[in-house]
């Protein structure tokens, strides 16, 4: 059992030192590092490569700026709050101003164009026969409270967008039609670009929560380069775009493009010059040759907001199509644990209405789920603690054969129906749910600025600043050591009285507060449930002792009803031999009968002796 016991402190402690480094090795703001270069993708670009768009084709220069007076268009809802600007004929703001999921006012910029012209929405050429000026003025018009129309017309391209918000959903439709300028002559080689720009405010006082990392999801799998790397190598890579766009932790601004899954696109992202950590990405189509009277027209998903899975997998059902905007939330290895996760606790959220009472609900369904072995792991410890004095008195038997010591002890525990590793079922249980429960709270938004208690756990996701909660855990978990059924020796026994309860209060202080309101309400829980297991099970021995005991005994009741039976059997057997030996005897001396009579009784003795062997047979069955 020593060596057991042993075996069980390793897997825990492997395990929590496997939890303690996931968040070292793997932080969710760290960006993953990049696949080789493929076909299509450009490595190695000096720093001071920016992006094409604008550029002319074969090197002709660039339109002249002009300069123009800004005038805007808002569109307001509950939710956001959109700025457009005649300058670009893009959205300048976007303003989150009331948050449905957490119930509270936000008011903060998630979109803020630092530059003329260079912000969401912004459309232009790349390696074209014509370009547009970055802050050429375009004529804009609201049609509705949730439609803007902007047109350009000029540098020989006539060139019209137009918005479409839904406000509820964080979406924002752009269709571009573009072909040349009434009057033009001749064709034209024209590749679209849709970009959007991100980068730290000017102002250090403005409520602006900006993404200042690129992202793109392309030919199946998404890559984050930060601003940084983006300044020593930009990325240029072609193949089938699901979005570009902005990553935040818990954020995302992402255009998606319809045709994204039947054409080549390319999702190119450049550092932005002139903006603190400032970032471009562009969204690239192929090549179009235009003629005078051809029109071209591209479509496009934005995504601005909140990295709510359920407003992720809505903007599918407004886009028509797949966009691709879910696959920003990456669970991990735990993920068909984490969403259920997440859909329970969203939905325990609507309810209650308060996230860190969620998680305490969560924690208790969870308890429930998992009480059946719980419960059975608690009984065969204390099967376990029973079977000490037999262990120890083992140890002393085989004191130099470590091999026949344990095949004892196994054999022992196989006698009683206990299991040695049972002991660390709970944890193993725990675990995943644990990992699961860590990821979703490092990419999902809904926890994020998460309220549980004002003035002590305001932000869900972040650490608990008072190291209340990591505090409580390590006294919790020492409780729970104490009131468990001893099963090692003193030495392991102290170990995981002091040394498990340490080791994860010091994990707890990095660990997101949500995931700690958890570990110390399960922790509470296993408290209660061991005390209450205590006081119904009393002094009586536990269940599957008892029962390995009725087992045992109904065993050995059996194997002595069988041998007495036997030696009935065999004394039965040698009476009916006596007996048959006596009327043969009998039958020898008797007056020889007639013919008729001698038949007669031969029948009746031969009749009587095969029932007499008949009883002996089904006896011995």
């Amino acid at each position: 059992m020593e060596d057991q016991g042993k075996r069980i402190l390793l897997f825990v402690v492997i395990a929590g030192v496997i939890f303690f480094a996931w968040q070292w090795l793997f932080p969710p703001e760290k960006p993953k590092p990049q696949p080789p270069a493929v076909a299509g993708e450009t490595s190695g670009v000096p720093s001071s490569v920016t992006s094409p768009v604008g550029r002319p084709k074969d090197g002709a220069p660039a339109p002249a700026e002009v300069p123009v007076t800004e005038d805007t268009i808002v569109l307001e809802s509950n939710a956001v709050k959109l700025t457009f600007s005649n300058v670009g004929g893009v959205v300048k703001e976007w303003e989150l101003l009331h948050d449905p999921v957490k119930g509270r006012v936000m008011r903060e910029l998630l979109v803020r164009g630092e530059q003329p012209g260079k912000s969401l929405g912004a459309v232009n050429f790349s390696n074209s026969t014509h370009v547009l000026p970055v802050a050429a003025e375009w004529k804009g018009e609201k049609l509705s409270d949730t439609k803007v129309r902007y047109r350009y017309t000029g540098s020989g391209l006539d060139v019209t967008k137009e918005y479409e918000l839904f406000p509820e959903a964080y979406v924002l439709k752009l269709t571009v039609e573009f072909g040349l300028a009434p009057g033009a002559t001749g064709t034209a080689s024209q590749r679209l670009a849709v970009s959007v720009f991100g980068g730290a405010p000017g102002d250090p006082a403005a409520r602006v929560r900006v993404p200042t990392g690129s992202q793109c999801h392309i030919n199946g799998e998404v890559s984050s380069p930060r601003a940084g790397e983006l300044a020593r190598t930009p990325r240029e890579r072609q193949g089938t775009i699901r979005y570009a766009g902005l990553a935040h932790r818990y954020d995302l601004v992402a255009m998606s493009p319809r045709d994204g899954k039947s054409e080549s696109l390319a999702c190119n992202a450049y550092k932005l010059e002139g903006v603190k950590d400032g970032v471009q990405v562009d969204l690239v189509y192929p090549e179009s040759t235009l003629k005078p009277g051809d029109a071209v027209q591209r479509e496009v998903t934005i995504y601005a907001g909140p990295r709510y899975l359920e407003k992720l997998e809505g903007a599918d059902t407004i886009a028509g199509y797949e966009t691709g905007f879910r696959d920003v939330l990456d669970f991990g290895w735990f993920s068909f644990i984490a969403k259920p996760m997440l859909w329970l606790l969203t939905w325990l959220y609507d309810f209650v209405g308060n996230w860190g009472i969620a998680i305490i609900l969560l924690t208790v369904i969870v308890k429930l789920a998992t009480l059946y072995w719980t419960t059975k792991s608690m009984r065969s410890m204390r099967a376990m603690a029973a079977l000490k004095p037999e262990i120890e008195a083992l140890q002393k038997k085989y004191p130099d054969d470590k091999a026949k010591q344990q095949q004892a002890q196994m054999d022992l525990f196989k006698q009683h129906g206990v299991s040695p590793l049972a002991g660390c079922l709970p944890m193993l249980l725990q675990m995943p749910i644990w990992f699961a429960l860590y990821k979703m709270l490092s990419v999902a938004g809904e926890l994020h600025g998460a309220v549980f208690i004002p003035g002590w756990l305001e932000d869900l996701t972040a650490r608990d600043p008072y190291f209340i909660v990591p505090i409580a855990l390590t006294g919790l978990m020492f409780l729970q050591s104490k009131v468990q059924p001893a099963t090692g020796d003193s030495m392991q026994q102290k170990m995981l009285m002091y040394g498990l309860p340490l080791m994860f209060g010091v994990m707890g202080l990095y660990f997101p507060s949500g995931l700690g309101v958890y570990m110390v309400t399960n922790s509470f829980l296993s408290i209660g449930h061991t005390l209450y297991m205590k006081r119904s099970d009393g002094k009586t021995p536990p269940k599957a002792t008892a029962k390995a005991e009725t087992k045992t005994a109904a065993k050995a009741e059996a194997k002595t009803e069988a041998k007495l039976e036997k030696k009935s059997d065999a004394k039965a057997d040698a009476s009916d031999d006596e007996d048959v030996e006596d009327e043969e005897s009998g039958d020898e001396v008797a007056e020889e009968p007639t013919p008729a009579r001698g038949q007669a009784a031969a029948k009746n003795t031969s009749a009587a002796q095969a029932q007499r062997r008949g009883k002996r047979r089904g006896k011995r069955r």
